[in-house]
C-alpha cells in the first residue's frame, strides 16, 4: 500500500474567511472529508456542513490542471439538507438547454 498527495484548493469566500477566522483551514478539512464520506465524486455542485457553529455553502470541482478545488461560501441553515452532486447539475442544464432550442422548421 502507498499513499498519494493530490493537490486540494480551498478557495473561500470574504464572508466565510471573516466567520471563521482561524478555523477556516480545520473547515477545509472538514469540507474535503465530506466530499469523500458521500462518496458521489470529486464533483459537487452544492452542499452544505457546519464547523463550528458556522454553516457552510461548499462546492468542488476537479480544475483543468487536475487540482481539486473546493469553494467555501457562507450557508443558510434552512437549506441544510439539500444536497446537489455536479453530475446531476450537469443532466439538469443539458435537458433544460434541450428543452429551449429552437426547431428547425418552425417560424
Amino acid at each position: 500500500m502507498f499513499q498519494v498527495q493530490a493537490p486540494v484548493i480551498i478557495v473561500a469566500s470574504t464572508e466565510a474567511r471573516a466567520a471563521l477566522g482561524v478555523q477556516l483551514r480545520p473547515a477545509g478539512l472538514a469540507a474535503w472529508r465530506e466530499i469523500a464520506r458521500r462518496g458521489q465524486g470529486l464533483e459537487m455542485a452544492h452542499f452544505q456542513i457546519v464547523h463550528t457553529g458556522v454553516t457552510l455553502a461548499v462546492s468542488s470541482r476537479v480544475r483543468a490542471n487536475g487540482f481539486i478545488e473546493i469553494a467555501l461560501g457562507l450557508g443558510d441553515p434552512r437549506q441544510a439538507a439539500r444536497v446537489i452532486p455536479a453530475a446531476v447539475l450537469r443532466r439538469a442544464e443539458a435537458r433544460a438547454a434541450s428543452t429551449h432550442r429552437p426547431r428547425a422548421g418552425r417560424g
